[in-house]
């Protein structure tokens, strides 16, 4: 074995898919590595006691290894395996005994070359050995399995063939019995193996191998009773296929080969999200190392290919015109912005002086993308809303068309599922493009995939049961299909609500609310000549009506499911007390009123003048009233603890939700006293400017993060200091936006004390290290940074004393407080930068300090 202890160099490792394998083998290389490379020796340890132990691991290694051949389930079945398998445990024993005996004479004389050099060699033969002993082993547990999966693939085959219902109820009996026990030993695998990949396209084959065994039993049956229709054998045929590809799947993961579609392929990042991901990280370059000829075409390739991605959302059928428009014009914000940036860092090349133009460009292009980022995400939340609002109704309309054996009627209702189908596979892959969470990505692409499989056969088994009604056997086929469409789409909505963040999801639901009302409007006010025109316009209001009430229901379930995730508490039961509200009180008097509402249309709307007209608008508006202030009652139990900054709204100061929970919060704190309310009431005008500094105080934040993420904090004075002074500055810029933890100017003034306090600790801590450092020049810049940190604490002092002026013109209130906040967000961004330059300094003098040891909570250590 090599000096540097690399053994497993010998034998190729990714040849170990078992866990188990590789644990052995490692803890085998640790005893061979102790008597080769363990010098000097550990406390307690003993030359004599190392090859002991090695002797003992080996002999143990070895009767291990008899008793597993003698219980290896081939024996009988394959005898020329269990002979390699005893001849791979003999080499073993051979290579075992001469590393015991050459390792026995090393550690007696370590200092020679030669018995290093053979101990060494004896250590390699003996773990090749080993490796190939447990790889040869594990090879053959394998077989077994996939000897099982041979016995299945055969009862399936049979199955299929046979050519009576007996047979295929006994082919299918015992067909359930086999995939019962392979199952147990695929998870059992599945488990062991090393590569996250292959478990988990194992598990995926697995899974699809379970799920088609009943839609292979009653649609080989339904082709035995109906042989005649075309529907039949077709059913037939892509359960077979289903079933094959699955076992396949199986046995090409279990043989470590990779299988022709495999489930661990689906999880790939969107190009959309990876190019916004990608961008964001590329536009902050040190302006001494911008370079116009590459970083310039970059950027702008990198926003082409992000506008061109949101092009795709924009353009997509279903994205909404207002949204579409708001897309569109953020594309060219960002290009503006962008733009902008280049401009600046241009202007800066040469320049020694700081250019805050700079960051505040920055600061612009990552505001313009975070808000074209949540345009593209609430269009895609407009599909799935639309999408899976009623995910039942298609496909129970066409069964029970099927049912009554009208062919024409079924056929449409086929075609109207199959719709249905294409457009949730659809907007699947589409939600797909702003996600970077792996599994489930991976989770909506392989569902969306089955069900795009799937969708074609369940419309032939309704065919089919049209054509024979009262066929029990076509009626159980259509029930399996009915229940396989229905948990895969249950499954792929699971998936889609993970992905889909619950700001987004409510702020969607209460927009389309709203739509559907306008809609159920016009169906009331339309004029209607005739009984037809009459019916049409009752079923534009019976649709809204349904629509309103299924996307409730779907906030309902989708905010329970939420809340199950989270522990027991004031707030989860504030809000599960909201969801009640809705779901048994509002839907029920809404379904009630718009009921009430559609009857009478039906009965009287060719006679309704303007003004009955106008009185049941209102009666139709006041019971969408009920549905939707109970969902934006959700949306505020849902804000209660939440901050400003965790909530990306369409509108940046949202007056409502987050505003009523932090006051609810503070009821102790008069309207007088609590300038955080009145922070929030600021001009429009006042805000943006005060929104464009704390996004640049944002831009150095960022940098301090990443910057003191390099040093270790663990019991270090220093960074931990540094990092409570950045997250006081935090809540202390929040404040002048009228949210965070600090409620009145007395607040802030208390945060700067306590920021000033740090600031003297951090100052006498880094001088200590300057005084120490050998390094004159080091010293002196260490000794600057502080005089600044000095210095800013003094200012960030007299800009806490942030007050909102209150005037009265004319009847109104104004409130101003822009200087006062502008010049507390700017002086926390400079001392912020101090602070960083100083960690850095004082890192630096810490390596170059003299005989004088430091203090060990002193010493900045890299993590």
């Amino acid at each position: 074995m090599p000096a540097n202890g690399n053994s497993h160099a010998y034998f190729n490792i990714d040849e170990v898919r078992s866990k188990n394998v590789l644990k052995q083998i490692t803890q085998l290389i640790n005893e061979v590595t102790n008597i080769t490379e363990t010098f000097p020796l550990k406390p307690g340890q003993t030359t004599e006691g190392l090859v002991a132990t090695l002797d003992a691991a080996v002999a143990n290694f070895l009767q291990t290894g008899s008793f597993a051949i003698s219980k290896c389930p081939i024996a009988n079945s394959d005898p020329r395996a269990i002979d390699l398998l005893h001849e791979a445990l003999g080499a073993v024993q051979d290579t075992g005994q001469v590393m015991i005996q050459t390792g026995r004479d090393f550690v007696r004389d370590s200092t020679s070359t030669n018995k290093r050099a053979i101990a060494t060699n004896s250590g390699r033969n003996l773990l090749t050995a080993v490796a190939k002993f447990l790889i040869l082993a594990d090879s053959i547990d394998v077989k077994v399995i996939v000897d099982k999966v041979d016995e299945v693939r055969e009862t399936a085959h049979q199955m299929i063939e046979a050519d009576t219902k007996i047979k295929v109820d006994d082919l299918y009996n015992l067909l359930i019995s086999q995939i019962e026990e392979l199952d147990i030993t695929v998870r059992r695998r599945a488990i062991d193996l090393v590569k996250p990949n292959q478990r988990d396209d194992l598990l995926a084959a697995r899974s699809a191998l379970r799920q088609t065994a009943p839609l292979l039993y009653t649609s080989t049956r339904t082709f035995v009773r109906h042989p005649e229709h075309e529907e039949a054998r077709r059913n037939r045929d892509y359960t077979a296929d289903e079933m094959h590809s699955a076992l396949n799947a199986l046995e090409s993961v279990l043989n470590g080969q990779q299988p022709k579609v495999t489930f661990s392929e689906y999880g790939r990042i969107g190009d959309l999200i990876n190019e916004i991901d990608t961008f964001q990280n590329r536009i902050e370059i040190d302006p001494a190392h911008y370079r116009r000829g590459t970083d310039r075409p970059d950027l702008e390739g990198h926003c082409e290919r992000i506008v061109s991605g949101s092009a795709s959302i924009a353009d997509a059928e279903s994205t909404r015109e207002n949204r579409k428009q708001k897309i569109v014009a953020e594309c060219n914000n960002l290009r503006q912005a962008l733009q902008e940036l280049l401009t600046e860092y241009e202007k800066s090349t040469g320049r020694r002086d700081d250019n805050d133009d700079i960051p505040l460009g920055i600061a612009e292009v990552h505001k313009r993308t975070k808000d074209l980022r949540r345009h593209l995400r609430r269009a895609i939340v407009d599909h799935i809303s639309d999408a899976f609002l009623d995910t039942r109704t298609p496909l129970i309309l066409l069964i029970e068309a099927a049912k009554e054996g009208h062919e024409e009627n079924t056929r449409y209702r086929s075609k109207m599922f199959q719709e249905h189908a294409n457009e949730i596979v659809s907007v699947a892959r589409l939600s797909c493009q702003l996600s970077s969470d792996v599994e489930s990505v991976s989770v909506i692409q392989h569902t969306a995939a089955q069900l795009e499989k799937l969708a074609p056969q369940v419309a032939q088994a309704a065919i089919l049961l049209c054509h024979q009604p009262t066929s029990k056997t076509a009626q159980e086929n259509m029930e399996t299909y009915k229940n396989a469409w229905f948990d895969k789409v249950r499954l792929l909505t699971t998936a889609l609500d993970n992905i889909t963040t619950l700001d987004d999801f409510l702020a969607v639901s209460e927009a389309h609310i709203v739509e559907d009302c306008e809609r159920g409007i016009k169906g009331i006010t339309a004029n209607a000549s005739t009984p037809d025109e009459n019916a049409a316009n009752c079923e534009t209001v019976d649709c809204a009506a349904g629509s309103i009430r299924g996307r409730a229901l779907r906030v309902c379930d989708v905010v329970d499911a939420e809340m199950d995730f989270l522990q027991n508490s004031e707030y989860t039961e504030t809000v599960k007390q909201a969801v009640r509200i809705l779901k048994t009180q509002r839907v029920d008097q809404f379904a009630e009123r718009a009921s009430a509402l559609a009857n009478r249309q039906e009965a009287h709307g060719l006679t309704w003048d303007p003004k009955t007209k106008e009185e049941e608008m209102n009666e139709f508006i006041n019971a969408c009233t009920l549905v939707h202030d109970a969902v934006k009652d959700i949306r505020h139990a849902l804000l209660m603890n939440r901050s400003m900054n965790d909530v990306d709204s369409d509108v940046e100061y949202e007056a409502d939700g987050v505003g009523a929970a932090n006051a609810d919060a503070n009821r102790t704190i008069s309207e007088q006293e609590n300038q955080q309310n009145l922070m929030r009431r600021l001009p429009e005008e006042e805000k943006k400017k005060i929104q464009a500094q704390i996004d640049i105080f944002k831009v150095t934040q960022t940098r301090f993060e990443r910057e003191v993420a390099k040093w270790d904090e663990t019991g270090n004075d220093i960074i931990s200091l540094a990092n409570n002074m950045c997250k006081i500055m935090m809540s202390m810029t929040e404040f002048t936006r009228g949210c965070g933890p600090l409620k009145t100017t007395m607040d802030v003034i208390r945060a700067a004390q306590e920021i000033s306090l740090n600031g003297s600790k951090l100052n006498a801590l880094a001088r200590q290290i300057g005084e120490e450092s050998a390094d004159s020049q080091t010293k002196k810049d260490l000794l600057a940074y502080l005089s600044q940190i000095t210095l800013y604490c003094q200012q960030l002092n007299i800009c806490s004393k942030v007050k909102a002026d209150v005037t009265q013109v004319g009847n109104e209130l104004v409130v101003s407080a822009l200087d006062s906040a502008m010049s507390l967000i700017q002086t926390a961004r400079n001392l912020l930068t101090a602070v960083v330059q100083t960690v850095k300094a004082a890192y630096i003098a810490s390596t170059k300090v003299g005989s004088l040891s430091l203090n060990k909570t002193l010493i900045i250590i890299p993590t």
